[in-house]
């Protein structure tokens, strides 16, 4: 058994900080936090927070080139051109202070007897190399990891001998129940959904049945500054709140961790993770959310936001007809008809991205799960085209077996959608824990057990894969040109084979071919989709 490490103590005398380990300038504002600090509020708790944000020199997602993710997709046109200095104005510049100097500053003077951090697995090893950081006399707290990753690779987070408890799955009722036994002394070894370390031992815990979202609080941002509100989409610097519609996904992308939830849950509670929250109560945070930040932008937190059924869809927008604020959200292909397509644009959606990911459709089927027939996504394109918002492709390349001629059929399938369409760009696949693809890496050879996805893979120009038939430059070759492909004619295709390479030659085509993509291809569209919504 294993009991509190503190003396019982009032919830205001028990101090939590939030880590946010973000590694992107212009990231939305986490609904994991926002949640947990209306929580905490609501309890009691003393609690503050330290934003990576805007401490741009140090985020370690730079690639070869020197360049961030953004840059990356920027200069591989796969997203609208924006203005930095727009961004940089609202949401404040980049800090230039040291970040290690200013997370130690932070637990000296707020003492913490509790470091909350949620990580996704490229945030990992930010969040261990800030609290290496602190002074050994400093180091007066415990920490819980929560998140995807440490959900899906508890084993290995664990073992770090900076990490004490670990929450598995969905963390509002556990957290709350672990915060409340660690003020009352009370046992904590026992707690659902936690692996925690003491004693000299690791005690392990099934999880919880999936709680009512219904009931979760809207998310308090109060604690971030004033200019994370402010992202980039479709060429415009936009004040952006988050709206969580459900949680996990029903589909089974084997490339994706979202689908694993009903996995685990379903053998450990015999339920399933996915859940939908209700129309009433989305009509409570839209009302609220809007009084408090008045959002230019909705961004709907979503794995498949369409996955619902006409009648919810019908709900839904009779709903937020009386909002009509501009928004994103993502979804299938399969969720497509007719009438969601006009009626979108009567909603005034800015833009909705669909991942095609794959451009064979045997690949797509055995090795993506993804059992949606060519003719069906290109239908689901040609529906939403003609209408005021912007629909996104999203492709992947470098997934476990993909040969070059693979990725052709992907850029060839892109081809494909219609001419007015923005430029799709190409992710390169990251082999994350709790995804089937990466089990098969592993078994395949590609990667090793304990390898963890690290910063500028998805956005970047190199893959983890050691693929004897396709190598890693290579696919990063693929992923900056993958545009370019599929924009220019195929008479182009020598010249762009010439900007794959990573050499001064290649440097110098790919630049040459940029500008020339800008002028024929991407400045229009973009001034097309900033006016759509003017």
């Amino acid at each position: 058994m294993l009991k509190s490490p503190f003396l019982p103590r009032k919830p205001k005398d028990f101090r939590i900080l939030m880590l946010y380990p973000n590694v992107q300038m212009s990231s939305l504002m986490p609904q994991s936090i926002g949640i947990f600090a209306a929580l905490f509020k609501n309890a009691g708790y003393t609690q503050d927070l330290f934003d990576c944000t805007y401490y741009q020199d140090f985020h370690f997602k730079k690639n070869k080139e020197g360049l961030s993710e953004e840059e990356m997709r920027d200069k591989n046109k796969s997203q609208p051109k924006y203005n930095t200095g727009e961004l940089l104005e609202k949401g404040g510049a980049p800090k230039k202070t040291n970040i290690k100097d200013d997370f130690i500053k932070k637990v000296q003077n707020f003492r913490p007897d509790l470091i909350l951090v949620s990580v996704v697995e490229s945030t990992w090893f930010l969040a261990v190399d800030l609290l290496d950081s602190v002074p050994e006399k400093d180091r007066k707290y415990k920490t819980l990891f929560g998140g995807v990753f440490a959900t899906y690779a508890s084993e290995k987070v664990i073992k770090n001998p900076h990490v004490d408890y670990i929450c598995r799955g969905e963390g509002e009722e556990p957290i709350m129940e672990l915060c409340e036994k660690l003020i009352s002394g009370g046992r904590i070894d026992n707690i659902l959904n936690f692996t925690i370390r003491g004693n000299g031992q690791i005690y392990r815990n099934r999880l919880r049945s999936g709680m009512d979202i219904n009931t979760v609080p809207i998310p308090d941002w109060d604690m971030f500054e004033p200019g994370s509100l402010y992202r980039p989409m479709q060429g415009k610097v936009y004040r952006t709140v988050g709206v969580e519609t459900q949680r996990g996904c029903p589909y089974t992308c084997t490339y994706c961790n979202s689908p694993g939830n009903n996995v685990i849950y379903k053998e450990e509670t015999n339920k399933i993770f996915h859940r939908k929250k209700s129309i009433k109560r989305m009509k409570e945070e839209f009302d609220f959310l809007i009084k408090k930040y008045d959002p230019e932008l909705i961004y709907f937190i979503s794995d498949t936001f369409l996955a619902m059924s006409n009648k919810e869809f019908d709900e839904f927008k009779e709903m937020y007809m009386d909002y009509k604020i501009p928004f994103w959200m993502n979804t299938r292909a399969e969720t497509i008809n007719q009438h969601r397509a006009d009626s979108l644009e009567e909603m005034n959606m800015l833009r909705c991205d669909i991942g095609i990911e794959h451009g064979n459709s045997d690949y797509r089927k055995n090795y993506l799960r993804r059992n949606v027939s060519d003719e069906v996504q290109l239908k689901a394109f040609e529906m939403l085209v003609d209408h005021k918002y912007t629909p996104k492709a999203n492709c992947i390349i470098g997934m476990p077996d993909e040969t070059r001629d693979l990725i052709f059929d992907t850029i060839n399938f892109t081809r494909k959608l219609p001419k007015s369409m923005e430029a799709t760009g190409a992710f390169i696949f990251a082999p994350y824990h709790g995804t089937p693809l990466r089990d098969l890496a592993i078994k395949k050879g590609y990667i090793k057990d304990e390898d963890i996805v690290t910063l500028g893979i998805t956005g970047g120009d190199k893959s983890m894969l050691n693929m004897p038939q396709l190598s890693s430059e290579e696919i990063g070759g693929l992923a900056k040109t993958f545009t370019y492909y599929t924009k220019f004619p195929i008479e182009r295709w020598d010249e762009i084979k010439i900007a794959e390479e990573f050499s001064s030659k290649g440097e110098k085509k790919h630049e040459e071919l940029g500008k020339e993509f800008d002028e024929l291809y991407r400045d229009p569209l973009a001034k097309k989709s900033i006016n759509a919504v003017m």
